[in-house]
């Protein structure tokens, strides 16, 4: 949780952050001549292919774009992740690369001239490297299957202590105040619970979403469930990467599937980009602060005819109340939203803390272990709805049985034995 909690904090300013530090990337002088995308990604290549080489030569659209292809230097494997076309005059287009440790770097380039701005590395693309570690990097899917787990034991926690917090001999209201003349883990106790307790109805709403981003229960278990319940969204997905020479392969493509966007009134940032497989679409979607203006279209690479133009009232309730999810998590409806999301982190960061000064305090006597349990009778429904959650959150019943099994098998190995 202080991992997901960091890492996505600083996602949600990195944008911000970014226009605050290199505003002469981000940046340029408004006008209405614009040139071609596939041109400037031309560029962009031809500009990062040399910075590669060595010959730091600054590349603009009319030298790498000539007759649509890019100069002597591009190196034509370099995989791009996505093109960004912003609608706001003032703001360059961005070519993502991705390079050889996976992440993504930037180029900059100005819309109107062609001119090469100049580019990021990954390390200092925070927007890139921060949702890289959100998600699990360097670590991969096993990372990924990581968070998955802290998120699931996560729900169970709030749910159980929610549970535990409940009071059954006061008043409710005076359960929220702290009791501050009770000793010091009473305090710290009432610290964290009340803490969680104003922020659980959020908190289980932002780690339940974030569900269908993760590598095992997204990826194997919810798109099962769509498919059972025709739940499938007809928008599809691309995790772009094609290779610059099949990018460049399919530049007018490009071109015209940009154009038609604009004129079908694709509002807000566009983002065009290509899986590196064979017969994978062009995918194009734009970035909103409004539901309603949310859009996904596809293209044949080889035309750049648009095949389908899905708005968000055209999906099923299920990517429907995951696309709600996406926006809400990445902070899209306004500084409200980034500063509710930004203070939700604080406060798991709190809980985080107090939680682990709590174990401590409560740990075996001068060694590293869980505090004693509690003689008392577990409810039937307890029970029944951890086997439920088990089902579930298939990572987290595969822990819980784990845990189980090592716990039987240290009172098998440590059982006391009697004299004869």
């Amino acid at each position: 949780m202080l991992w997901q909690s960091t890492t996505g904090t600083a996602y949600l300013w990195s944008e911000w952050w970014m226009d605050l530090r290199y505003p002469e990337l981000r940046f340029v002088p408004a006008s209405e001549a614009n040139i071609a995308p596939s041109v400037q990604l031309a560029a962009a290549i031809a500009a990062a292919s040399s910075s590669a080489d060595g010959t730091g030569s600054t590349a603009t659209a009319e030298h790498a774009g000539h007759e649509g292809g890019a100069d002597l230097h591009t190196d034509n494997q370099l995989p791009v992740q996505q093109i960004v076309l912003s609608d706001d005059l003032n703001r360059s287009t961005e070519v993502l690369l991705l390079g050889a440790d996976g992440l993504p770097y930037p180029v900059f380039v100005n819309p109107h001239d062609g001119h090469v701005l100049g580019q990021l590395t990954s390390g200092q693309w925070i927007p890139g490297i921060t949702r890289a570690l959100h998600g699990g990097w360097p670590l991969g899917k096993p990372g990924n299957w990581l968070l998955e787990l802290g998120n699931c034991w996560a729900i169970v926690m709030l749910i159980t202590g929610l549970y535990l917090w409940w009071p059954r001999s006061r008043n409710i209201w005076r359960a929220l105040w702290p009791r501050f003349r009770s000793g010091p883990r009473v305090l710290l106790r009432d610290a964290h619970a009340i803490v969680a307790v104003a922020f659980s109805a959020v908190l289980l709403f932002f780690l339940i979403s974030a569900l269908p981003w993760t590598s095992f229960w997204g990826g194997q278990v919810l798109s099962r469930v769509q498919s059972m319940l025709d739940q499938t969204s007809p928008a599809g997905f691309s995790i772009g990467g094609a290779s610059a020479a099949q990018m460049m392969a399919v530049r007018t493509s490009i071109d015209a599937v940009v154009q038609s966007a604009r004129q079908r009134d694709v509002k807000g940032t566009i983002t065009v980009q290509m899986s590196p497989w064979q017969g994978a679409p062009l995918f194009v979607a734009n970035r909103t602060s409004s539901l309603g203006d949310d859009r996904t279209l596809n293209a044949a690479p080889e035309t750049g005819q648009i095949s389908t133009d899905v708005r968000n009232a055209d999906l099923p309730t299920i990517p429907r109340m995951v696309a709600v999810g996406i926006h809400v998590h990445q902070g899209d409806f306004g500084p409200i939203n980034l500063w509710l999301n930004t203070s939700l982190a604080v406060a798991l960061i709190w809980i985080s803390v107090t939680g682990l000064i709590s174990w401590w305090m409560r740990r075996p006597q001068g060694r590293i272990g869980i505090p004693p349990p509690r003689p008392e009778h577990w409810p039937v429904g307890l029970v029944g709805s951890l086997w439920v959650a088990g089902i579930v959150l298939p990572i987290f019943g595969l822990s819980l049985v784990t845990i189980a099994g090592v716990s039987s098998f240290r009172r098998l190995l440590y059982r006391p034995t009697t004299a004869n």
